[in-house]
Order: structure tokens, then sequence, then C-alpha cells
């Protein structure tokens, strides 16, 4: 049981995708840990980069730790420091580096 878990993080590529069916929704990695009790699953969208994921949750966890953020503002400022950084050293802005990870369940 992951009752009382507030962060189930994957920072794998596609791990926030599952197969969907008639009537049941999709299953997948997100309704596995939402059913066991995670209340917040944080999950890639789509084959995501290495170092881009690495500067990525080095980011979220600093605001959610450090800054003491909720949820969906560390998200938020995991992606606007990601994207600053790459516009600082004149790297691709493009979205796929910043913001393939979206959150499930109590974005609080």
């Amino acid at each position: 049981s992951l009752e009382g878990t507030r962060w189930v993080v994957l920072s794998a590529c596609d791990s926030g995708l599952g197969d969907s069916r008639a009537y049941e929704g999709a299953f997948g990695l997100r309704r596995a840990f939402r059913l066991a009790g995670a209340r917040s699953v944080i999950m890639s969208l789509w084959q995501v980069d290495d170092s881009a994921t690495a500067e990525w949750m080095t980011a979220l966890y600093k605001a959610r730790l450090r800054d003491g953020l909720s949820t969906i503002e560390s998200m938020a400022a995991a992606q606007r420091e990601t994207l600053a950084a790459r516009r600082l050293a004149s790297l691709d802005t493009h979205p796929y580096w910043w913001a393939g990870f979206i959150a499930a369940g109590d974005w609080r």
C-alpha cells in the first residue's frame, strides 16, 4: 500500500501513457499508483531526453523541498527554470525539452 505517499515520480520515458480500455479508462502506471494510494503521480508523456529530465527533476525537487511549493507550483517552477536555462545557453526551447511531464491526482 502507498497510502500517505505524497509523490510518486516516474522520470522514465512514456511513463504517463497507458492502454485505453472501453469503459475502464487508461490502464498503466498512473492508475496503478493512484489505486495503491499515492496522492500524486508525476510522469512523462513522451520519450524525454535524459539530460533535460535530470535538469527538470533537480528544479522540481528544489521547488518542492527547499521552497515548499505545491505539486503544480513545483512543476511550473521546474518548467520555467529549465526553459530559462536553455535560453541562457542558446539551446533549443521547444516544449519537448521542458514540458514532457504531467501530474495526476492531488496537485496541491
